[in-house]
């Protein structure tokens, strides 16, 4: 007797007798003979039961045990990889009976997504669901065994640290051991792999869980898991390389997909203008153009004002396409959320025959602007205003048309790097300058004599990767100069006493020997997302956290008790 998995039971298998274990998906009875479909993670396997086999009360996603005779198919099924046999059942043993499950196992469920995520553990039965964990299993193990080769040396970093200024709220956890002092749960690893650097590992991997207490969205999870990588004695170009390679690797291995290298390379300017965000999705066109100079002296009031005001009118142009109002009115939502209004007008065999300002524009400098993008037939987007401004609002546009007609390949894996980032970032409601990425990012060569006098012009040797319009990925070279080091600590408005009290120790350390040194912090929770085609981030982790960060299944967070609040010192403050 062959005892197998579910799914191994295969032809070779006809004529003799083996033992499967899984869970019941279908009961179906026809006269006195009854089918099952008994499944596991392998696959699928109909068993035959006779009626000399008492099978009343069993229900769907019970565990059954099942011995018997592997045959040939009266009628195969060529849609499962067991469809040309069946076990003609000799024993069944129920191992655990299941009540009826509050959803319907299967791809297609009726379940909304707080029931599947109350009852986590039944929608991971669903292959639709469990394919995506498999998956990231097998893609994460190829980035390791890739980086094992490449001789890195994988090191656990600690998740109790200090807190450290990386753009998002910690999550902060007390200890009985020292009233009133905190541990922060690390945002990444960041002084850490900095700090195996100064050791001398030269070449350092862990495939991380980081923490961030911040605003959710279907990519984003308040526990989340990064390749994070360091070397030392390199410059961009080797980090973007060695980061290629192993994508490239890991992604023929696991989808047997050829990726196009080297990865296309643009400045973060060049996103900007030509579309309108910094994680621009190269899968379709709809590049955004100056059309300033077309509308120079028009009578559109609102237009000729906007050029008097030194302000600019870009837009771009989609192709055979000749848009409704209905669809401009969803663009238009999407836009206006960046701040500005955008205009449509749409185009036959280069003329211009309709659009919400076609009645107050002239045809001439319409025309004329949609020529600029060498179409005859097609939708021209505009918009008008200050740069910043136009350039953001466009950028929604251009992403809302694609949402609207389905512009983008959905086969299509288009990496871009980008590069040349700002070093700061300005926030209007503070009046601050804050760190970009973080305030270990070296400036650019060509800033470093007035990064911290120059902010809003002070570049950084910092690179992010983005697929199909989403960021996957980001890191820099790091400052290891000392005295730069605390040029940046004062730029960011820290003094010396609050750069030495959260960072001496890094500073210590770089007293002692550092090699110049950068990396980079691979987001595999939202790169699988895209790899796999998901909806949410959520599908690509196994039990993750709902939209507003709460942990269903668990009904977490919850509260304390008085006696656990006692042992650390703390009280809680009713709002």
């Amino acid at each position: 007797m062959e005892k197998l998995y579910c799914g191994k039971v295969t032809e070779e298998y006809i004529n003799n007798i083996v033992n499967i274990k899984g869970w019941v998906k279908k009961i179906r009875k026809m006269g006195s003979i009854s089918f099952l479909d008994i499944a596991d993670r392998y696959g699928l396997v109909q068993v035959i039961v006779d009626e000399h086999i008492n099978i009343e009360g069993l229900t769907r996603e019970s565990v059954v045990e099942v011995t018997g005779t592997v045959v040939a198919r009266k009628t195969p099924n060529d849609k499962i990889p067991t469809g040309k046999i069946e076990i003609k059942c000799e024993t069944l043993t129920v191992l655990s009976f299941a009540k009826t499950t509050p959803m319907i196992v299967e791809d297609v469920t009726d379940a909304l997504e707080d029931i599947r995520l109350q009852h986590r553990y039944l929608d991971l039965r669903r292959d639709i669901i469990r394919n995506k964990i498999i998956f990231r299993s097998k893609f994460i193990n190829e980035l390791r065994a890739y980086l094992v080769k490449q001789d890195f040396i994988e090191v656990e970093t600690p998740c109790l640290a200090k807190p450290t200024p990386e753009g998002a709220r910690h999550y902060i956890v007390p200890t009985r051991n020292a009233p009133n002092h905190f541990w922060a749960l690390p945002q990444s690893p960041q002084i850490f792999k900095q700090l195996l650097m100064v050791a001398g590992f030269l070449k350092y991997f862990q495939i991380a869980k980081c923490f961030r207490d911040e605003d959710l969205r279907a990519d984003r999870q308040p526990e989340f898991t990064q390749l994070d990588i360091e070397m030392s004695f390199v410059n961009e170009k080797d980090i973007m390389k060695i980061t290629e390679y192993m994508f490239r690797r890991a992604i023929k291995k696991t989808l047997n997909i050829n990726v196009w290298a080297p990865f296309k390379v643009m400045k973060y300017d060049d996103c900007m203008n030509y579309y309108g965000c910094d994680k621009p999705d190269l899968r379709y066109d709809l590049k955004l153009a100056d059309l300033s100079k077309y509308f120079v002296g028009t009578n559109f009031r609102i237009f000729d004002s906007i050029l008097k005001d030194n302000g600019v009118i870009k837009g771009f142009a989609i192709d055979q396409i000749v848009m409704e109002k209905k669809d401009f009115e969803t663009v238009q939502k999407y836009a206006t959320d960046k701040g500005l209004q955008v205009a449509y007008l749409t185009f036959k065999d280069g003329k211009k025959v309709g659009g919400s300002i076609t009645n107050v524009i002239e045809d001439d400098k319409a025309n004329s602007a949609f020529a600029n993008f060498n179409f005859t037939t097609g939708t021209l987007i505009l918009c008008g205003g200050k740069l910043k401004k136009v350039n953001d609002t466009l950028g929604a546009a251009r992403i809302a048309c694609n949402n609207v007609y389905k512009l983008a390949d959905p086969n299509a894996l288009a990496f871009t790097w980008v590069t040349d980032w700002p070093l700061f970032e300005y926030d209007e409601e503070t009046g601050k300058y804050a760190a970009a990425h973080h305030p270990f990012t070296s400036p650019a060569i060509k800033s470093l004599k007035d990064f911290d006098t120059n902010k809003d012009r002070a570049r950084a040797r910092a690179y992010d990767i983005v697929l199909n319009g989403y960021e996957v990925g980001g890191g820099s070279i790091r400052i290891t100069d000392t005295e730069v080091q605390k040029r940046m600590f004062k730029a960011i408005g820290l003094t010396e006493e609050q750069a030495k009290a959260k960072f001496g120790y890094l500073l210590n350390a770089f007293e002692y020997g550092v090699p110049p040194h950068g990396g980079i912090a691979i987001g595999l929770d939202r790169l699988i997302m895209i790899l796999t085609k998901a909806d949410t981030i959520r599908d690509v982790i196994a039990f993750p956290k709902n939209s507003h960060g709460v942990d269903l299944m668990l009904d977490a967070p919850s509260a304390a008790s008085a006696e656990g609040l006692d042992d650390l010192f703390l009280q809680v403050k009713e709002k």
